[in-house]
């Protein structure tokens, strides 16, 4: 048998296709190059804008209902525990956060953080001695969050609070 001889495949055969005009690849490469940029470009400002919208959202203050001023005594402060929508990046939580509630007797109402400013541990109301008291190290406030005694560097959290006039609800903004 007489040895065969292998032919190359077509592809191979043909020279490269010199009909094509320079000028036709050019102008195929800058619309191919143009509509990458152009793709790049709009993804970049999408990425662009929801990386600032959750820094944005986390910034806005929050009017949050604590509670009806029918539920509070006049003068002794009330816990309650709060569910607050945080942001944190692309996290998004309900984290819970206690203040305490002291009515006016009328129509006041004021909101203290029950967290301790010396190192975060959350405070108790003292009914016997009309104090704020942190188990953590001593720290003590008097009902106005004042520092009485222990190394809190200054006074617990003031909070803004108003009082709904349409329903009596308690808002307190964090």
């Amino acid at each position: 048998m007489a040895p065969h001889s292998q032919a190359a495949p077509s592809f191979m055969s043909h020279p490269v296709d010199s009909s094509v005009s320079p000028g036709r690849r050019r102008a195929l490469v800058l619309l191919v190059n143009g509509a990458v940029a152009a793709i790049g470009g709009a993804l970049t400002a999408l990425l662009g804008v929801f990386a600032l919208k959750p820094a944005a959202a986390a910034s806005r203050d929050r009017w949050i209902r604590a509670g009806a001023l029918s539920d509070l005594e006049p003068s002794v402060p009330s816990v309650r525990v709060l569910v607050v929508p945080r942001v944190d990046g692309w996290y998004r939580a309900r984290a819970p956060q206690t203040v305490f509630l002291v009515w006016d007797g009328k129509k006041d109402v004021r909101a203290v953080s029950a967290t301790c400013t010396h190192l975060g541990c959350q405070v108790h109301w003292d009914k016997k001695d009309s104090k704020f008291r942190c188990p953590c190290h001593g720290g003590v406030y008097d009902p106005t969050g004042k520092v009485l005694e222990g190394p809190p560097p200054r006074p617990l959290d003031s909070l803004e609070a108003r009082v709904d006039s349409g329903d009596d609800t308690v808002l307190v903004r964090l």
